[in-house]
């Protein structure tokens, strides 16, 4: 049985990747430059005599590629997709709209599959803290005591391996979340905690977050991400015992993450991810 591991590149898709060769699992890995699910064709080499997929959301048309991939005779997909599907603050907005058009193409294509909703990963604190955290300044959050369930990316690649080559679990939908749930800046105490530093968090406005939006990011998705964070304020993030259900051991705490991944934000020198 050949997997596919479509985004290998990616954090969640080097650990699968890595996890499903360590079990014995014949594995082909592909990167965008490879692969480009969102073209038209060309998708027979990489099909050939495979089982099962990985797959990321995307924001091109994979109606071509999952046509190919059931003729192919794939028998059985995961889908990373985003609680933005579904909650409140998001669905609507041009995150959520994303990921259930993704979903929605690999219902319609007939392959049996199983929608994988991480909670926040724990590499969002890697993207978003480290270079403010390594340049030993504040870290502004617009709204620090919205509430997250912080995952172990490794927890999600784990969930995943177990879908791909196992029947038990693979039900429609399978929502996987850290072990508690903490504020943002309950996050950032943690980081700091590891590097024993305290590391300052400046609550800014709204309008400030805007203002100092990344070029890269539209404004339309920025006012969907704040609208999410403003939700979280006072309310506990969802948790579930997914990974435990599924995997037969707890769910990895955010700190495990961050004393793998120290240098990334003392400010040494940063090896890869683990």
């Amino acid at each position: 049985m050949t997997v596919l591991v479509v985004g290998a590149r990616g954090s969640i898709g080097s650990r699968l990747a890595a996890r499903l060769r360590a079990d014995g699992r014949t594995v082909r890995a592909t990167v965008r430059d490879e692969l480009d699910i969102t073209a038209p064709d060309g998708f027979e080499d990489v099909l050939k005599d495979v089982d099962s997929v990985f797959l990321y959301a995307t924001r091109g048309d994979t109606t071509p590629f999952l046509a190919a991939a059931r003729s192919a005779g794939v028998r059985y997909a995961v889908l990373l997709s985003s609680p933005a599907s579904y909650e409140a603050a998001e669905y609507r907005g041009p995150i959520g709209r994303i990921h259930r058009l993704n979903e929605e193409r690999l219902a319609a294509s007939g392959i049996e599959h199983t929608v994988l909703y991480p909670s926040w990963l724990a590499t969002n604190a890697r993207r978003d803290w480290s270079a403010a955290i390594r340049a030993g300044a504040p870290v502004e959050l617009a709204y620090p005591a919205t509430q997250i369930s912080p995952i172990h990316p490794g927890d999600v690649a784990d969930v995943a391996a177990e879908l791909l080559t196992h029947p038990a679990h693979r039900g429609r939908t399978q929502i996987v979340t850290g072990p508690v749930s903490m504020r943002l800046d309950e996050a950032v105490a943690v980081v700091g905690d590891t590097l024993s530093r305290a590391i300052e968090v400046r609550p800014i406005g709204r309008e400030e977050a805007v203002a100092r939006r990344e070029p890269w990011l539209s404004e339309e998705v920025l006012a969907s991400l704040l609208d999410s964070a403003a939700a979280g304020v006072g309310h506990p993030a969802p948790l579930t015992n997914a990974v435990e259900r599924i995997t037969g051991r707890p769910a990895r705490p955010l700190r495990e993450w961050v004393a793998e991944n120290r240098e990334a934000f003392a400010g040494q020198s940063v090896g890869k991810e683990k």
